[in-house]
C-alpha cells in the first residue's frame, strides 16, 4: 500500500466536527440515523464507513467510525469488536447545552482509549467527579 492510499483511506474517516456534530444529532434525536434507541444510534457516513453514537454512561457518549466493507455487522456487540476504528469521547453540560471533549483515539491512541472508556463504564467516575466538583461547597477561588 503506497502513502498516497493510505493517506486517502485515513480521510474517509470523520473528522472531530464531523463527529461532534453526530452527536448532536443524536442528542436532539435527529433523524439521520437509520437505527435508533436511546443508548445508541446507527448513521452511514459513507458507502463504507458507519459511525455509531453510545451512550457510555450518564453525560458521557462515544462517536465511533468503523469500516462496513467486507462484513455485515447484525449487532452493537459486533461493532464494537471491529478493529479498525477511530473514535471521540464526549461528555454533555446539560446545564449549558455544551459539548466538551474528552479523549480520541487519533489523541492518546487505541489501547489508552480502550482503557480510558473501560474505567468510564465500570465506575462512572469521571461523571462523579465532575459533579463532585461543581458542588463542592468551598471552591477554591484565587485572589
Amino acid at each position: 500500500m503506497t502513502g498516497r492510499s493510505i493517506a486517502t483511506k485515513v480521510s474517509k474517516y470523520p473528522n472531530y466536527v464531523q463527529a461532534k456534530a453526530y452527536l448532536k444529532n443524536f442528542l436532539k434525536h435527529g433523524r439521520r440515523s437509520f437505527i435508533r434507541t436511546n443508548r445508541y444510534a446507527y448513521y452511514q457516513h459513507s458507502g463504507s464507513l458507519r459511525v455509531i453514537v453510545i451512550r457510555l454512561v450518564h453525560d458521557i457518549y462515544e462517536v465511533r467510525a468503523y469500516p462496513t466493507d467486507g462484513f455485515l455487522v447484525e449487532s452493537i456487540e459486533e461493532a464494537l469488536r471491529a478493529e479498525d476504528f477511530r473514535a471521540w469521547m464526549f461528555t454533555y453540560d446539560y446545564c449549558n447545552r455544551s459539548i466538551y471533549y474528552i479523549t480520541g483515539t487519533q489523541r492518546v491512541g487505541i489501547d489508552t482509549y480502550r482503557q480510558v472508556k473501560q474505567a468510564i463504564k465500570k465506575k462512572g467516575k469521571l461523571a462523579r467527579a465532575s459533579r463532585a466538583y461543581l458542588s463542592h461547597p468551598n471552591p477554591v477561588r484565587t485572589p
